[in-house]
């Protein structure tokens, strides 16, 4: 048998159950979701119900409007703490001590976890009423990145949340997502900062997001030689006008587009630019 390659190698992971616990007394729990960590791909993924018909049963007094927003919830909290995984999962295992709480982990190890929680989260919790939620989000598009970035062997060579202010103004609180400055090699384009950013073009509402970024990266740039690539879930369609407008606008600010299809490919172009 051939061993396999590094994209299909069995990666450790922990899963932990979110459940809901209306009495602490007793120590009934029904589960909410699931969240999956993988150390190796810099990856915390949540995955929530959204069918609340067994709480209203068990318990008709529950808070169905905070049970409804867990998943929004934990999607901007893991986004925020991005960099430290870790210390986040341990800090929620402290916080979530009442009605909503995080199970003791149990360990698997899976190929493809950002594909792999869906499994795991219908044997533990069931199926959901809308089904999975949306890849083209901001944080979809970013947990891919950032695993990219880890397979590869970069991210550890990389800046994290590179604040804007100090291109900007003080009090600016726009982050990019990633930095790096490639080494200088003779002959070679090479010196510049670049900054990487995960970005959702259909969910661009009018293009703000993407004005946003063109704004940042042309006060950094008023300063220093800089390039800006955002990392997209596709190029936009021409029946997409949301997505085209906010394509459009990266591009007339100078802003490089890479589709997530080829992140993989992407990270390894990061890998060379620091000569690894």
């Amino acid at each position: 048998m051939n061993p396999m390659s590094d994209e299909t190698r069995l990666k450790d992971c922990a899963l932990y159950l979110v459940q809901y616990v209306p009495d602490l007394v007793r120590g009934e729990y029904l589960n909410l979701g699931v969240l999956l960590h993988s150390p190796e791909e810099k990856y915390l993924g949540c995955l929530m119900t959204d069918d609340f018909r067994r709480i209203r049963h068990f318990h008709s007094r529950a808070d169905l409007r905070l049970l409804k927003e867990l998943q929004s919830h934990f999607d901007a909290e893991i986004d925020e703490h991005g960099a430290d995984l870790e210390g986040y999962l341990q800090f929620m295992r402290r916080s979530y001590s009442t009605s909503i709480q995080i199970s003791e982990p149990r360990t698997f190890r899976l190929a493809e976890p950002q594909n792999e929680i869906q499994e795991l989260f219908g044997r533990y919790i069931g199926q959901r009423v809308e089904g999975v939620p949306p890849e083209d989000t901001r944080v979809r598009i970013k947990q891919k990145l950032t695993a990219a970035l880890s397979l590869s062997g970069v991210w550890e060579f990389v800046e994290i949340r590179m604040s804007t202010a100090r291109w900007t103004h003080e009090g600016d609180p726009f982050v990019f997502d990633y930095g790096y400055t490639p080494l200088e090699v003779q002959g070679r384009p090479n010196g510049h900062t670049q900054f990487v950013h995960a970005h959702s073009l259909t969910r661009d509402n009018e293009g703000r997001n993407a004005k946003v970024m063109v704004y940042s990266i042309e006060h950094v740039r008023k300063k220093q030689p800089a390039q800006l690539t955002a990392v997209v879930e596709a190029l936009a369609l021409k029946s997409d006008k949301a997505a085209s407008l906010s394509q459009s606008i990266l591009e007339e600010g100078g802003v490089r587009i890479q589709p997530i299809a080829g992140i993989a490919e992407f990270a390894q172009h990061i890998r060379r630019e620091l000569m690894m």
